[in-house]
């Protein structure tokens, strides 16, 4: 079986991204933790989050009300960028 450099490339990238997914804290309240090796800045992945938080709300009819959020960048050889964001869906 011949295995082409984009398929291993593809799944190197796939491997480098940690997502808690959407996490129900109770009482209408969601947290969304997210890390990518492939970014620099924890702002671009904190922009994926409200995104992906958003037309979450949007499939119940409601709109997101973020909480609160944080965002931290990549650091070498310590850690990867990432961000969290708190929210809740009125």
């Amino acid at each position: 079986m011949r295995i082409t450099g984009l398929t291993i490339l593809s799944l190197m990238v796939v491997g480098c991204a940690t997502n808690s997914g959407i996490v129900d804290l109770g009482g209408g309240q969601y947290v969304y933790a997210k890390e990518d090796a492939m970014a620099y800045n924890g702002n671009a992945t904190k922009v994926e989050i409200l995104k992906e938080a958003s037309a979450f709300c949007a499939k119940q009819g409601k709109q997101m009300v973020v909480q609160s959020s944080e965002a931290k960048p990549y650091t070498p050889f310590s850690s990867f960028a990432g961000a969290e964001v708190q929210f809740r869906c009125k």
